[in-house]
């Protein structure tokens, strides 16, 4: 994948849903810079075999972005989240493929590790767009809910 291309759509789809999004699309713009960073840092320092092995590090990494995820899907009320934690989970699955084929190409591990980003990043954007597009038409929604589906605030 290219590199700067996603670094452009990462800083685009990010910046647009700080700048403009709700308390849900932050959140999610913040949790995707993170795990980019975090997973550059241990991609670098730890996993260096160029994906010719299992990346441990950037494993524990998505795992952790899927948790974060998830929770975030759970407690606010937009329903795009839990399309981005899905796309995060079949990054895992690229993991697990990897794990029970060890011979598989480093190139193909590599892509199904990194593809999911980008709908991911954009489903933030479209999340963002849409979320402006209520408040522009005077509907003010919660942001979050409790477990049980009850609206917190307003």
């Amino acid at each position: 994948m290219s590199l700067y291309l996603f670094l452009g759509l990462l800083a685009l789809c990010s910046a647009y849903a700080l700048a403009r999004g709700g308390a849900p699309e932050r959140a999610s713009a913040l949790l995707q810079l993170g795990a980019f960073a975090a997973d550059e840092a241990v991609h670098r320092l730890i996993d260096g075999s160029a994906y010719t092995a299992l990346a441990t590090g950037s494993l524990l990494v998505d795992l952790t972005l899927l948790g974060a995820l998830l929770v975030l899907a759970a407690k606010c009320t937009r329903h795009w989240p839990l399309w981005v934690a899905g796309w995060q989970l079949a990054a895992i699955v690229a993991h697990l493929a990897k794990l029970l084929d060890p011979a598989m190409q480093a190139t193909g591990y590599a892509i199904q590790l990194q593809i999911w980003a980008y709908p991911m990043l954009l489903a933030t954007a479209v999340g963002t767009y849409r979320y402006r597009m209520r408040r522009a038409a005077g509907l003010i929604e919660p942001d979050w809910k409790t477990l049980d589906g009850r609206p917190i605030g307003t």
